[in-house]
């Protein structure tokens, strides 16, 4: 095999193993892991693969791509929750593949290796290439969209990149819907119209690649426009898409800034270096600096300016910051990283130990939260802190061992932190343990937050209702003991009822509590 294959394949197989570490070890997170896991589950065990339903009723919020494969790991693997992360194992080891690959056909084969490993151990990316949810299947068929529509524009890939590119943006839609197509349009025409290259415009939309597209992501919508209407148009396109831009209907809010240290810290310990990359950006003499630029700056301000802001939102704009890290990763490696300002080693290696120096702090944050294993963090913190150090250190007399340190600190971190997490995130993040004794049966839901009783959708087999005050409570009880998942205030109203007896189940997250109510 040819040495660069076989640090392709290395590097695709870290990747993995990464990804896979300890994945089933943590408990489905949120309101949203156990919510599409079960929408899967449904279509999996139904046999049907159109309409997404949740206790058997339509769920039109997300298109289908997820609930397919999660259907399919199911089918091997059985309804774990290794099973329902495994697509977005798959999303992200395409997109370091996609990375490396197009940072080969920009830069050369060694910066296309630095900047898929830097995208390979990139937090953000790991968290989102081990969560049961669609945004990694996003950002992985964007990536490949952009990157051949990239390839083309630049001169450095055949026709055929860009029906295949079509091929790709229909997978994104399929994952996530209008923003698969929104987001490789906003880029792609933002670099047309930059560089005002306008007859570029004309082979872009292919005939075969549109064909490509409808073909792919055509049947779907059609068949669901067909089968639920105006429903579909209300909850999917507005509700979910339009209403999530322009307002915070879905109690995601964020400051115009929100994604400023959410990619800080998303890219650490690469931090320091991504932003020497961006110094180092020609925009007027190159094109290819140019339109890097416009794939991290365009999507960066899209989601900074919409009303709903989640972490994961910000996936697509990683891509190029990887290889514009796996850019200046080389010329570190060879001592030539110069940029304006200082934007050199020295300053990079700064902005790493700072970052360091914040991420240290971890465990006194989870010490003075309240959580018990605190401890397990502090390997984690002292990593961070020494590999800020030794970089600091190294960075002027050695810059290649400086960049060799980046690497193992950059894939320790990762380990260290599927290795501390998972009960931390069970306790504070997941609802399981609450439905460890309901073995199934209906539990009725008052006030109880909504990460710890969304669990139930998974764990307790979609069994679940909410529910809105004590008549509700006392009408099921009256046909034997029901299990109630309440908040602290609904609770005390249970106990001052009389006719009930309340009994403490169990205790979840944010004193939300499993009681078992009869009467008396």
């Amino acid at each position: 095999m040819p040495q660069n294959q076989r640090a392709a394949t290395l590097l695709l197989a870290l990747t993995a193993a990464l990804l896979l570490f300890r994945l089933g070890s943590v408990p489905l997170i949120g309101p949203d892991e156990p919510r599409y896991a079960r929408v899967a589950v449904e279509m999996h065990r139904a046999g049907s693969y159109l309409v997404p339903t949740l206790q058997g009723q339509p769920w039109l919020e997300k298109p289908p791509l997820y609930y397919w494969l999660a259907g399919l790991s199911f089918r091997i693997l059985g309804e774990t929750e290794t099973a329902a992360r495994l697509p977005s194992v798959l999303g992200a080891v395409l997109l370091v593949a996609s990375v490396a690959f197009f940072g080969v056909r920009l830069y050369g084969e060694e910066t296309g290796l630095h900047a898929g490993f830097v995208a390979a151990t990139m937090p953000l990316v790991f968290a989102y290439g081990r969560a049961a949810a669609m945004d990694m299947l996003l950002a992985a068929s964007v990536t490949c969209t952009v990157g051949l529509m990239a390839l083309r524009l630049l001169g450095l890939a055949g026709r055929l990149a860009v029906p295949a590119a079509w091929g790709f943006m229909a997978l994104a839609v399929l994952a996530k819907g209008p923003l698969g197509l929104l987001l490789p349009g906003l880029i792609v025409a933002g670099f047309v119209a930059a560089s005002r290259r306008w007859r570029l415009a004309r082979e872009l939309l292919s005939p075969a690649g549109i064909a490509l597209f409808l073909l792919v992501a055509g049947p779907w919508y059609l068949l669901m426009w067909q089968h639920q209407g105006p429903a579909f148009v209300d909850v999917f396109l507005l509700n979910h898409n339009l209403k999530r831009f322009t307002s915070t209907i879905h109690r995601h809010p964020g400051p115009i800034l929100y994604y400023v240290p959410v990619m800080l810290v998303g890219v650490f310990p690469w931090s320091g270096l991504a932003l020497a990359g961006l110094a180092t950006l020609r925009p007027r003499l190159a094109r290819a600096d140019l339109f890097l630029l416009l794939w991290i700056a365009l999507p960066f301000l899209f989601f900074s300016v919409a009303g709903s802001k989640l972490p994961g939102y910000i996936l697509p704009c990683l891509p190029p910051v990887a290889l514009l890290t796996g850019r200046a990763a080389h010329e570190m490696a060879l001592g030539q990283l110069r940029g304006p300002l200082g934007t050199g080693p020295r300053a990079a290696a700064m902005v790493t130990l700072l970052l360091a120096c914040v991420l240290a702090a971890a465990p006194l944050y989870l010490r003075s939260a309240g959580e018990p294993d605190w401890r397990l963090a502090i390997p984690f913190s002292a990593w961070c802190l020494l590999v800020g150090l030794g970089i600091r250190l190294r960075s002027t007399r050695d810059p290649s061992a400086a960049l060799g340190l980046l690497r193992v600190g950059a894939a320790g971190m990762l380990v260290l932190l599927a290795w501390a997490a998972p009960p931390i995130l069970a306790r504070r993040e997941s609802g399981r343990s609450l439905f460890a004794r309901t073995n199934g049966h209906e539990v009725l839901v008052w006030g109880a937050w909504r990460t710890a009783w969304m669990a139930g959708y998974f764990y307790n087999d979609g069994q679940v209702r909410e529910i809105t005050g004590e008549p509700e409570v006392a009408a099921a009880a009256a046909n034997g003991p029901v299990f109630v998942l309440a908040g602290p205030g609904e609770r005390r109203r249970l106990e001052a009822m009389t006719g009930l007896s309340v009994t403490n189940a169990a205790e979840g997250p944010r004193s939300t509590t499993l009681l078992v109510v009869r009467r008396r």
